[in-house]
């Protein structure tokens, strides 16, 4: 019986690495990688509320993602907003949640708006170059809603790595 449970292990661990290169492809097996991707961008954002502005708001921001070889992508966003309309001056800043896939990301977030002494909640579809999305007012409790064109393309594709057969 002892001899019998060897065999069958024997057999098994043999068949498993007879087919495992017919699913690796040639010469590896294919694993995952994930990379790190940093940028710095500038954008102008118009708000879409009662009454649109037409002046442009200027956004600063640093985003830092991890995106995998699968497309999945996660990370996070810290911008500030200037006025532009009626002289400089801070409007806001938002820290927040990044993820999705490389083509369509999703934002959640926080932020604080000055003008109107505020805490903000965020949320935003990001595709590339723009980025479409509202930020609810807490003391208001209302929806200020926005539209973003900014410098961030999709993040670059990760390949995945091969680790070669000895």
């Amino acid at each position: 019986m002892k001899f019998y449970k060897i065999f069958l292990i024997f057999i098994l661990s043999s068949f498993g690495f007879l087919i495992l290169p017919a699913f690796s492809g040639s010469g590896g097996i294919y694993v995952d990688a994930k990379k790190t991707e940093d940028r710095v961008y500038a954008g102008l954002v118009w708000t879409l509320k009662e009454k649109p502005s037409y002046t442009p708001d200027l956004i600063l921001g640093y985003r830092s993602l991890t995106v995998k070889s699968n497309d999945n992508v996660h990370g996070g966003d810290l911008s500030i907003r200037m006025k532009l309309g009626g002289g400089v001056s801070f409007d806001s800043t938002r820290l927040v949640y990044v993820g999705g896939e490389r083509d369509l990301l999703g934002n959640i977030g926080v932020g604080y708006s000055n003008p109107n002494s505020t805490l903000l909640g965020t949320i935003a579809a990001q595709g590339s170059y723009a980025r479409l999305g509202a930020d609810y007012e807490l003391n208001k409790n209302k929806f200020a809603p926005y539209l973003e064109l900014n410098t961030l393309d999709n993040p670059k594709k990760v390949p995945l790595n091969i680790i070669p057969f000895c």
